[in-house]
């Protein structure tokens, strides 16, 4: 293991990154908290270095190959908002670093270690939640292999869980090559003990050892069992855990059953299929994880009453890894653990860090809530402090001033002493009071609303997702916005993004059709034809007059060749509005396939009144012109 070089505050890495803090060391290398230097304002972002286990020429070559190959991997899967992005990625002195984006929130980890058991509803909301970014970083043909409790952050703003630490990088610190033949040997094993399946071990890991990995921690969140203490049914070898909680309905057993099955070939094969049986659970069990408290983890830029500083940020990251979740590195002797990740956890820096003992993960508790410090609330209206919220859209761009009076009053002193081992004072960290997150008044959030609506029916989708991001950082709650983000996604050709979206929209509002029908327009653009036609079918059922969906079911029926079904469905289109040129197209290709082709030639003339330049209805026509000998 080679020696960890050490960085101090204040050092710039790639004469761009100002370091502000360590976050945390381990095997792997280290992260650091910095600024961009390069960027107005200087932003916050965290720099990773990896550090080469070894450092002869041909093995660093490798090492360099490997990290460019999994750094461009990173920039392509930080396109997905549940996924921290990455900015810069560079060498320096033969030490790797990826600078990303920062991400406040708190890491699933601390929710789950105390042995609390979550009601059913929340763990499926947990699970559907990490299956949908699992679901595209499958799809980007990536594999995780490091699925864990501290590797997914409840985000703070939007209460979404963040996929991060992506095993795969690890490559470039625990990669060796044979010095004969340069061959790369893979065969390590990256993942922690209790979230990783057989294959995994054995350095062969798939998509389904992900799978494996999310489907224990549903488990580990039902049972409040630490999945290191599960026991293995002695005949099957299946983990035995049913016995372990009697609340759980038969239909979530047995998708969490299919996800941690012993061999891989009978589990889930990606974390699309996983997802797809999430989707045939009650409708009413699928609920959304809400936002964290904001008296939780106040913005940094928010801060008020004390100056953060770099040591108090590193009092705030030292307890990422618990020793129940221990990083294996197979044929690596010395294990050190990685302390920390892109994140800090600013609940710990405001002091709610207990030096009370955690819970045994055995002992489960009944709670799904996490234990906060009450906080008082109180303003000071009449020493003329006020709320103010001043809008101003002009051209594409949002400006949202926020003045506030309010203050956050922790019950206790804001100064406190966490506890200290032996031989050691106690160190006391700083209880930071900062404003709470204020109310978005309803005028203003129509007029982002409307502003979104407006220029996404203009065909103006990249503004109007940007109208849609805008209210939704204000106010994440709002089925409306969502689903504009999922109806522009899908005209912009990012699909994958879309259904994320409309799954929020689904989360806030289970009834909401525009939201089933632009899914299924999403999953007919990856090809999942079928799952898009129970889509508008029950867009159709719960808005009858919803005249896309029917256009969009009658298009797929006849993609199908169920040209009958077709018609009757784009007939009920036509008939919401007679000015549909691709109902009309569709319907004629419909009846052309079933010979009728004097009332194909009827349809098709209608179509090329409304837009004459129609691709498919000339030709088609002309087509059943010629089958009458026209």
């Amino acid at each position: 293991m080679s020696q960890i070089p050490q960085t101090n505050p204040a050092t710039t890495l790639g004469g761009r990154y100002k370091v502000i803090s360590q976050l945390g060391a381990g095997g792997f290398g280290q992260t650091f908290l910095a600024q961009d230097l390069h960027l107005p304002g200087h932003p916050r972002c965290v720099v990773k270095r990896l550090l080469p286990q070894t450092n002869d020429d041909k093995s660093l070559q490798m090492a360099r190959r490997l990290f460019d190959t999994e750094a461009r991997a990173l920039y392509q899967l930080g396109s997905h908002h549940q996924i921290p992005a990455l900015f810069a990625h560079f060498e320096e002195n033969q030490e790797f670093y990826l600078a990303q984006e920062f991400i406040e929130g708190e890491s699933l980890n601390r929710q789950l270690r105390k042995g609390k058991i979550w009601p059913e509803d929340q763990v499926i909301a947990l699970l559907r939640d990490i299956l949908q970014v699992l679901a595209f970083v499958h799809q980007q043909q990536v594999i995780h292999r490091d699925i864990k409790p501290s590797n997914l952050m409840r985000r703070r703003k939007d209460g979404r869980i963040v996929l991060i630490d992506f095993g795969a990088v690890k490559q470039v610190s625990t990669q060796s090559a044979n010095p004969d033949t340069g061959v790369t040997d893979l065969t390590v094993s990256i993942g922690t003990q209790g979230y990783i399946p057989n294959e995994q071990l054995a350095g062969k890991p798939r998509f389904s050892s992900d799978v494996y990995a999310v489907g224990i921690i549903g488990i580990q969140a039902l049972t409040g069992i630490h999945p290191k203490r599960l026991g293995e049914h002695p005949d099957t070898g299946e983990i035995d855990w049913r016995d372990r909680t009697s609340d759980v309905s038969s239909e979530l057993a047995e998708i969490l059953e299919c996800m941690v099955r012993y061999d891989f070939r009978d589990r889930y094969p990606t974390a699309v299929e996983a997802l797809e049986a999430f989707e045939t659970l009650p409708a009413g069990a699928v609920e959304f994880l809400p936002p964290l408290p904001e008296f939780i983890d106040p913005p940094l830029d928010s801060l008020s009453g004390a100056e953060t500083t770099a040591s108090e940020i590193m009092s705030a990251a030292t307890d990422a890894f618990t020793p129940s979740d221990t990083t294996v590195q197979i044929s690596i002797s010395a294990l050190e653990s990685e302390t920390a990740s892109y994140q800090f956890r600013s609940d710990e820096l405001n002091g709610s860090h207990s030096a009370e003992p955690d819970s045994a993960p055995d002992q489960p508790q009944s709670s799904a809530k996490l234990e906060l410090q009450p906080i008082r609330k109180r303003r000071l209206a009449k020493l003329g402090f006020g709320l103010g919220l001043v809008g101003l859209v002009t051209a594409g761009t949002t400006f949202v001033a926020l003045q506030t009076g309010a203050f956050l009053e922790p019950v206790s002193s804001p100064v406190e002493t966490v506890g200290s081992e032996a031989g050691n004072p106690a160190v006391p960290v700083i209880r930071s009071i900062a404003a709470p997150a204020l109310p978005v008044p309803e005028e203003w959030a129509a007029k982002l609303q409307n502003r979104g609506d407006r220029l996404r029916q203009n065909g103006q989708f990249q503004q109007a997702l940007e109208a849609y991001n805008s209210l939704l950082a204000l106010s994440p709650v709002r089925a409306e916005a969502h689903w504009g983000r999922c109806h522009s996604l899908t005209y912009l050709q990012q699909p994958a993004e879309a259904v994320v979206a409309c799954d929020d929209a689904l989360a806030i509002n289970p009834n909401y059709a525009e939201a089933y029908w632009s899914r299924g327009r999403a999953y007919r653009e990856q090809g999942r034809s079928l799952q898009s036609l129970r889509l508008f079918e029950r867009a159709t059922q719960l808005k009858p007059d919803l005249i896309g969906a029917w256009v969009d079911l009658g298009i797929t029926l006849q993609s199908f060749g169920r040209s009958v079904e077709a018609i009757s469905a784009l007939d009920r289109a036509i008939a919401l509005d007679r000015n549909s040129v691709e109902a009309w197209a569709t319907r004629g290709e419909a009846l052309w396939n079933l010979g009728r082709f004097d009332q194909a030639i009827a349809s098709l003339d209608k179509a090329l009144q409304i837009q004459p330049d129609h691709p498919q209805a000339a030709p088609l026509r002309q087509q059943a012109r010629e089958r009458l000998g026209y």
